[in-house]
């Protein structure tokens, strides 16, 4: 996408998840296999409870990208937090997989919109 950096992605596993171990570069080989948007970004990753699980799924699935990606964002702190009741700046896109190691699995990747890519460069130069 011209002008759009990703600024996070989060992936969210159902229960029990990958080990401790290998969840982080799990999750980053997830992200490069199914990103919606290309590559870059912040890495998170969430192992939820079934019911809380499929309760995100059935969201997703709804189309209700906003919700519940506002529900996620919180699990991470402040560095998701700062992203919660900022549709204006930032676009919340959620590629779902069925077909993991590990089942079910759903991906938030929240993007930048142009003038939040402007702003940072701006800053930069």
């Amino acid at each position: 996408m011209k002008d759009h950096e990703l600024a996070l992605n989060i992936v969210i596993y159902r229960e029990p998840g990958p080990d401790d171990a290998v969840i982080e570069s799990e999750s980053a080989a997830l992200v490069e296999q199914r990103s919606a948007c290309g590559l870059g970004g912040a890495l998170g990753y969430l192992v939820l409870v079934g019911s809380d699980f499929d309760r995100l799924w059935k969201g997703v699935d709804a189309g209700d990208a906003l919700g519940t990606a506002y529900s996620v964002l919180p699990f991470l702190g402040p560095d998701g937090e700062q992203f919660v009741g900022r549709e204006k700046d930032f676009i919340f896109g959620w590629v779902g997989a069925d077909d993991t190691p590990h089942g079910r699995v759903l991906l938030l990747q929240v993007i930048a919109r142009p003038h939040m890519v402007a702003l940072r460069r701006a800053r930069q130069n």
